[in-house]
């Protein structure tokens, strides 16, 4: 079981569907962790048949999208936000507090533009990086293990 994480597009929507376009054929579920909701509004027309979820980033300015959500995914927990709500920038321990409250197992998020992937106490850390300077991540579920990596479009 695979997911596709991107964040940060930032008007790159050719860039974002690039992406999908890549990944279409053999990825069950996208995340988009926010700051491009006018680069995700089409997805859902462009693309019918795929799963996407996404949430709102700090430049995504009047957005109803919320800020985070949950998902159950391959048997993982997976928690996904923009980050800015929790000062990503300035660390991640109140990331990583929710995450332990809340039984992550895998916790997605954005906003520094910094691709990153960590497990601390048994929690995934992902950030994809930014679509904007042409990062995102894949993470792969098979029996149970997790695999994440970064990829470049």
């Amino acid at each position: 079981m695979r997911i596709v994480v991107t964040s940060d597009s930032h008007r790159r929507r050719n860039w974002l569907y690039d992406i999908i376009d890549r990944h279409i054929d053999n990825t069950d579920l996208f995340i988009n962790c926010g700051d491009g909701e006018g680069d995700v509004e089409n997805i859902p027309f462009v693309y019918p048949d795929i799963r996407f979820e996404c949430v709102a980033g700090n430049c995504d300015w009047g957005s109803t999208l919320p800020l985070w959500k949950t998902v159950r995914f391959a048997g993982k927990k997976v928690f996904f936000c923009h980050g800015h709500t929790y000062g990503v920038k300035h660390g991640y321990e109140m990331l990583l507090d929710t995450a332990k409250r809340e039984e992550i197992d895998i916790c997605l998020f954005g906003h520094t533009h910094n691709p990153y992937i960590e497990k601390i106490d048994g929690i995934y850390l992902i950030n994809p990086g930014a679509v904007c300077n042409s990062s995102y991540a894949v993470i792969d579920i098979i029996d149970g293990k997790v695999n994440a990596y970064h990829a470049k479009i």
